[in-house]
């Protein structure tokens, strides 16, 4: 009989709010908006995609500021278009940060699976290392704000997945204890890894079915999976 769970802590960004569709809408609207001459708009979106993973772990580690992956990571991208305008790209950086809350598509079944648990009792947070000005909107505007207890942004943490102290953070905020907690995530390094440091069980939302070792508890591309190992109706 599979395990059964009360606390779930989620990731945000590709576990339940679809961060490359919603990206992708919007920098393909910025670049109709700034007549941007670069063709194939998937194609650019594809480049800034690989720039922003790269530029976005050095945030991660430290190594870059806030404020400069904003607008560095555009310039990189025209940079690839002939576009040498550092001023530009941080005008669309901005503008893109502006506009990224009001998109709205959610991952698969995300809002069915966060209904039934609630449904069910489940006790649940988020925790995310995104910008704190969009993460909350992010939440409120797709119409999952209210199923969660607690939101921990990294940023106003002051630590970043995967340190488990603010995974032990957000299980304190839902009063939460690890024999029936889980984290549900997409990033393996930060999500799933973070998990076992900290030591609590692992569902890894492997949607692109990428080849993992480690072993995390739960190794599934699709969401519904959770019912089958969270508590019942009470």
């Amino acid at each position: 009989m599979p395990k059964k769970y009360n606390y779930f802590l989620f990731d945000l960004d590709r576990t339940l709010w679809d961060f490359d569709a919603n990206a992708e809408n919007n920098i393909s609207t910025l670049i109709d908006n700034y007549k941007l001459v670069v063709g194939d708009k998937h194609s650019f979106y594809q480049k800034y995609d690989k720039i922003n993973h790269k530029l976005w772990a050095d945030y991660e580690k430290g190594i870059l500021s806030k404020e400069r992956l904003r607008g560095e990571r555009f310039h990189m991208t025209l940079l690839e278009y002939g576009i040498d305008n550092r001023v530009l790209a941080e005008e669309i950086g901005e503008q893109y940060l502006r506009e990224m809350p009001n998109q709205k598509i959610l991952m698969p079944h995300a809002f069915d699976v966060l209904s039934e648990l609630r449904n069910r009792g489940a006790i649940m947070a988020i925790i995310s290392n995104g910008f704190k000005e969009v993460q909350y909107t992010k939440i409120k505007n797709s119409g999952i704000d209210h199923f969660f207890d607690a939101v921990l942004i990294s940023e106003e943490q002051g630590v970043h997945k995967p340190s488990p102290i603010i995974f032990k953070r957000a299980l304190n905020a839902i009063g939460g204890i690890k024999s029936e907690a889980i984290m549900v995530g997409d990033d393996f390094a930060n999500d799933i890894e973070g998990a076992m440091i900290f030591g609590i069980d692992q569902f890894f939302y492997n949607y692109k079915s990428l080849p993992c070792d480690g072993g995390p508890t739960y190794n599934s591309s699709d969401l519904r999976e959770l019912l089958a190992i969270s508590s019942p109706v009470q």
